[in-house]
């Protein structure tokens, strides 16, 4: 009979890469525009392992020693794979403020129900929602914050080091703290139509009480989608320059 030991089976630079390789791997199934479900598994498999391959350079020097038992080898590579999927999670609930601006918009527009498929989700979304996601992971990818991404991965070996012990209680809280942030950015953002639509209903209840004959509601509902898209034309760069603005802020605030 013949026994392998890890030793011989994880020898040279395997085991090293296999630990960059289970948090980049985490990070990559939530990284904007490369862990979409549209995206090939086999696509990201191989965005994952040359980006561990460019990193095991640097990162050697700062990897644990090969433990002798497989247990210690199994926490490890979940500490790993916890980490990746946490800073995922964070870079993911950024991006969830502009579904919570379209939702809004949506609601506020007469739009709530002219849905189409969302690519971030892989989800019916409705059009704002689906609109500002797509042209969101089009100015990540634009603007080179894709690259501040990729450096943010070998970064957060500073917060994390390889071979830690996992702050569940931090960790925890920092995910509540994203999730209220990223609610209240997506409410800040679609407060010109929050503010569109109470005038432009209590303009309607003050007709519908000086004229209760007339279906006012029907009559004004050309007048709110049409005002709602000239709106959104007027300030889907605004929207998105500020979200661009706390996105950067938001992952310089994690590192810091």
């Amino acid at each position: 009979m013949v026994s392998y030991s890890i030793d011989k089976f994880l020898s040279g630079h395997v085991f090293a890469f296999l630990m960059i390789l289970s948090r980049i791997g985490a990070v990559i199934t939530l990284f904007p525009g490369i862990g979409e479900n549209y995206v090939p598994p086999r696509t990201r498999m191989i965005f994952a392992c040359l980006i561990s391959m460019l990193l095991m350079g640097p990162l050697l020097p700062r990897l644990p020693a090969l433990p002798a038992a497989p247990a210690e080898l199994a926490r490890l590579i979940s500490y790993e794979i916890i980490v990746g999927l946490f800073f995922g999670t964070l870079v993911r609930l950024t991006i969830s403020a502009l579904e919570s601006t379209g939702m809004i918009i949506g609601m506020q527009t007469g739009l709530s129900n002219a849905t189409v498929l969302n690519p971030s989700l892989a989800l019916q979304s409705p059009l704002p929602s689906a609109f500002l996601s797509t042209a969101a992971l089009a100015l990540i990818f634009i603007s080179g914050m894709d690259h501040f991404l990729i450096r943010s991965m070998l970064a957060l070996y500073d917060v994390f080091p390889a071979g830690g012990t996992l702050p569940t209680g931090d960790m925890a809280q920092t995910v509540i703290h994203a999730v209220n942030h990223s609610f209240i950015i997506g409410v800040e953002l679609a407060a010109p139509f929050i503010i569109m639509g109470l005038l432009l209903y209590t303009a309607l209840g003050i007709i519908q009480r000086l004229l209760p004959q007339i279906q006012v509601f029907m009559l004004s509902m050309p007048v709110q989608i049409w005002g709602g898209l000239a709106l959104f034309s007027l300030t889907t760069s605004l929207i998105l320059g500020f979200w661009m603005r706390y996105f950067d802020q938001s992952l310089s605030n994690f590192f810091q």
